[in-house]
């Protein structure tokens, strides 16, 4: 029985971050019942991808198309690298494709493409949802008339539309996202949450560091000072709590005050650029977690604590909101309602024990085995295959 083909577009798939795990995770639970196209525009390297996120990739699970030389020429039309113009490039180069390979679905892993006929989308945060989050504007955005010219630009190139891309069945990656769809749309999107990979050790309560751990990027976006300043307060109403925070090297002048942070106050642990086992490791030895990132799309390191049986606390916006089932105990926005969130759950162990029953129920629904079960059913649905394989 010849195998449907299954056209994955992604601009490129790199070791770090969430889109990334999403698209790697993807290939993976494509590559049994489908022949799989992925659409890129660099190389993939799959024994890295393995070590990063879990995956079980071979070179031989999917066909590798790199766009040609002249669409990639297309990012140097800009003097600035842009992440919405790597999109519009792989969208055209998977429109080109798909005829050719007469692809049966065609599936982005990187937000929004219009494929020029029906497809699935995966989408971490609409490309077209305007105004975009102060976090994503850089400074010649504000230069009056580029961020027009520069989104105007992309959208000639990707060779889309609008319509074409609201016509797609959007896979998001959050209630909150989903939201934001329906805006920029006016449809119903899926949910389905991003891949947590890998296990995590399974450490005592009363084992585990009394300590915040937080996860991601060396970067201003993530406002680790502001963790730092939570514990801080915590620790100086009698709380005997630390931090350690687990980053990956971005920002240097950053990453410099950060670590000018951690040099005065031993409490602090920096560890950067660790393996993944040895991430899994650290972050179940945690009690606690903290994630001050605002209007986080999803937020996959707070799915990470979760599933490690840690208590995140996080900032009560996006998706890390949804992660933690929405409770308001662990929510704050300021760093006095951080500390004293932190405080009122290490000083009720009743309060403490019913939090962490009710997040180990809700980390099921962020493995990648439940990722990759429900990416196949859509796919099958897709495709008419559902009642045959299911």
């Amino acid at each position: 029985m010849t195998r449907r083909r299954v056209l994955v577009a992604h601009p490129y798939i790199g070791i770090v971050g969430g889109g990334n795990v999403v698209a790697a995770w993807a290939l993976q639970a494509l590559r049994e019942e489908f022949e799989v196209i992925l659409a890129t525009l660099g190389p993939v390297d799959c024994p890295a991808l393995n070590r990063n996120f879990g995956t079980s990739l071979r070179e031989s699970d999917f066909d590798l198309r790199i766009a040609p030389g002249r669409y990639r020429t297309l990012l140097r039309v800009v003097p600035t690298q842009g992440a919405l113009m790597e999109i519009a490039v792989t969208a055209r180069w998977a429109r080109a494709l798909a005829a050719e390979v007469r692809a049966d679905i065609l599936l982005s892993t990187h937000n929004e493409m219009d494929f020029g006929c029906p497809g699935l989308q995966y989408v971490h945060y609409p490309w077209a949802y305007l105004p975009r989050p102060d976090i994503e504007m850089r400074w010649f955005h504000r230069i009056p008339g580029v961020l027009a010219a520069y989104r105007g630009l992309c959208q000639l190139v990707s060779g889309g539309s609008l319509e074409g891309r609201g016509r797609n069945l959007s896979l998001a990656n959050s209630m909150f996202v989903a939201g934001k769809i329906k805006e920029v749309y006016g449809v119903i999107s899926e949910i389905l949450y991003p891949p947590v990979p890998g296990s995590f050790p399974h450490v005592p309560w009363q084992e585990r560091r009394s300590a915040a751990v937080a996860v991601g990027r060396m970067h201003p976006v993530k406002r680790w000072e502001m963790a730092v300043e939570i514990v801080e307060l915590a620790r100086s109403r009698g709380l005997d709590v630390g931090l350690t925070l687990i980053n990956q090297p971005d920002s240097i002048d950053y990453g410099r005050r950060i670590a000018g942070m951690a040099a005065g106050r031993p409490w602090f642990r920096l560890l950067s650029g660790i393996p993944r086992d040895q991430l899994a490791a650290e972050v179940g030895r945690h009690r606690y977690g903290i994630h001050p990132m605002e209007d986080e799309h999803f937020g996959i390191a707070v799915a990470e604590m979760v599933r490690a049986g840690c208590l995140p606390f996080v900032h009560d916006s996006g998706g890390p909101v949804e992660i933690v089932g929405g409770r308001r105990e662990l929510r704050f926005r300021t760093v006095e309602e951080g500390a004293a969130a932190l405080q009122s759950v290490m000083e009720d162990s009743a309060l403490e024990q019913r939090l962490r029953d009710a997040l180990g129920h809700q980390s099921k629904r962020f493995s990648a085995e439940a990722f990759c079960e429900s990416l196949l059913r859509v796919v099958r649905r897709q495709c008419g295959q559902e009642s045959s394989l299911v």
